[in-house]
């Protein structure tokens, strides 16, 4: 099996084509979804992170409420680092146990690990290549303002906290620019696919 690491930044486009990729056939690991899982109760990291933050971002059904943690956590980049160090090794014990199961169920020669801090993480070791997904930043806040309801301020300050684009880049086998229309983002994710298989199959 062969293990891509799916990325980008916040509203560039990752889970467009993450989701384009799964109507394709592939099977795709969602780290958000993982992190869903790592924040349930009774968790270790759930234990973790109300011990580290408090009661204040425990919801009233006894679940991790993220918009609060992420109001705490994204204002002060400590409290992130702190949340970090929490989460991330319970996310990536849990993917490292999804792409077994998925190489077990043998459903696919390739699947996607989609996760937006795949590089900060240092997730890209369980991988076998990168794939990050780009947008101007213009089209991000455009994007991301209309969708999730936020403001322009919270949202630079999110962009803020994650690495560069040339950080990004430096760690990609491949780039995919998502400035256009959704018919391009397909023709370019169709070429690309074309391509690794040239290459993981043909032994190029």
């Amino acid at each position: 099996m062969y293990t891509i690491g799916l990325t980008g930044s916040i509203g560039a486009g990752k889970s467009t084509v993450a989701r384009y990729l799964e109507q394709l056939g592939y099977p795709v690991i969602d780290a958000d979804r993982l992190g869903h899982e790592a924040y349930l109760p009774d968790t270790s990291c759930y234990q973790q992170v109300v011990r580290v933050f408090g009661d204040e971002v425990v919801a009233e059904d006894g679940t991790i409420n993220r918009k609060a943690l992420g109001n705490i956590v994204f204002a002060d980049l400590t409290q992130l680092q702190r949340l970090n160090e929490i989460v991330w090794p319970a996310i990536k014990q849990l993917a490292v146990q999804r792409l077994q199961q998925t190489a077990d169920g043998q459903l696919s020669p390739i699947v996607f690990f989609e996760a937006a801090v795949l590089i900060e993480a240092d997730w890209h070791i369980i991988v076998d290549e990168v794939w990050t997904v780009l947008a101007d930043e213009t089209n991000v806040v455009q994007r991301v303002v209309t969708r999730d309801s936020t403001t322009e301020q919270r949202l630079k300050q999110r962009i803020k906290a994650q690495i560069s684009i040339d950080e990004r880049v430096r760690w990609s086998s491949v780039v995919i620019n998502n400035d256009a229309s959704v018919e391009e983002l397909y023709k370019a994710i169709d070429q690309h696919l074309m391509s690794l298989h040239h290459r993981i199959e043909g032994g190029d």
